[in-house]
């Protein structure tokens, strides 16, 4: 079972530091999100012959959705590394 994470508090850091929170927070959140919506449709896939939640339209929305988050993310996480490399 997925544990949810827990917020790094950026007031408690020093103003470097806080943007850097701040993105950290942003990433879990997207990824707690993102570990969500596939655990949602593990379990519709389960109830297809039952009475799923999601047509194959809708299915295929979310996974394209997840994809492109994902990789929104992923493009966050190349800047900041760039970042921190300058």
């Amino acid at each position: 079972m997925f544990k949810p994470f827990e917020w790094v508090h950026g007031e408690w850091l020093p103003p470097s530091l806080q943007s850097h929170a701040a993105f950290l927070n942003d990433a879990r959140d997207v990824v707690q999100g993102a570990q969500t919506l596939v655990q949602l449709l593990d379990w519709d896939e389960d109830r297809r012959d039952a009475a799923p939640l999601f047509d194959a339209c809708q299915r295929s929305s979310l996974q394209r959705f997840l994809a492109v988050s994902l990789g929104l993310l992923h493009a966050r996480i190349e800047a900041q590394c760039e970042a921190l490399t300058e």
